[in-house]
């Protein structure tokens, strides 16, 4: 008759279960590495390509070419402090950069949404578009980091106006990298209405941003677990 060893069977159970705590851990920590890979593809927004212009995805910053950097100022130049009925004002986009770029390559560009109505009317229709309820540049505009406009305010409403402002300056690599974006909000309310508060600076950028950074930090946790515990 086979003789089975009792040690042997008393050593069996304590194996088989560190074994299926093991593989539970893996197959957690696999859950999580995939749960935050779908978080950064849904968190990631949609640009369209950024030499033909930029849509409402636009509207939350540049974030495919990271956070905003302090090496670019965004400036909406010609706003009044507060504006007249029916009157046309003289604006110009600014982007001012420590990026240099290629000669003859991209510069960089823009994507503007105004909330209260009005008309814009900009210098060169070729460079710009409207696309998405807010003007963007489109490629031939976009050997340039300077556009200049004229916004006429509406006629019969005392609300207050809101300036959002995206501006992207590039160096001309035909990539991501070394690129740097900054953005200008600014409310202002008509002579005879309320006064408005300013609203904080790229808050909606911050928060995107942040769930981008927070996304890859699971992924990255999860990697970390995954190579462990091979």
């Amino acid at each position: 008759m086979e003789q089975v060893s009792l040690s042997s069977q008393v050593s069996k159970g304590p194996t088989d279960s560190i074994g299926l705590k093991h593989m539970t851990i893996k197959w957690a920590t696999s859950s999580v590495f995939w749960a935050a890979s779908l978080i950064l593809l849904l968190s990631a927004p949609s640009i369209s390509s950024v030499p033909s212009g930029v849509g409402q995805a636009g509207n939350e910053g540049c974030i495919c070419h990271g956070g905003a950097s302090v090496e670019t100022v965004v400036e909406l130049e010609g706003l009044p402090a507060v504006f007249e009925s029916n009157t046309t004002y003289n604006l110009s986009i600014e982007i001012q950069s420590t990026i240099d770029s290629l000669a003859e390559q991209h510069q960089g560009g823009f994507r503007l949404v105004i909330k209260g109505g009005g008309t814009v009317l900009f210098e060169d229709l070729e460079e710009v578009q409207y696309l998405e309820e807010g003007w963007t540049h489109q490629s031939n505009g976009t050997y340039q980091r300077t556009w200049n406009l004229t916004w006429t305010s509406p006629n019969n409403s005392t609300d207050p106006m809101e300036f959002t402002l995206i501006g992207n300056a590039v160096n001309g690599n035909q990539q991501s990298s070394g690129d740097a974006w900054g953005s200008f909000s600014k409310s202002i309310a008509h002579v005879d209405g309320p006064p408005v508060e300013q609203a904080p600076m790229n808050q909606t950028d911050i928060d995107a941003f942040d769930q981008l950074i927070f996304a890859i930090g699971i992924l990255a946790l999860a990697y970390f677990l995954l190579r462990t515990l091979k």
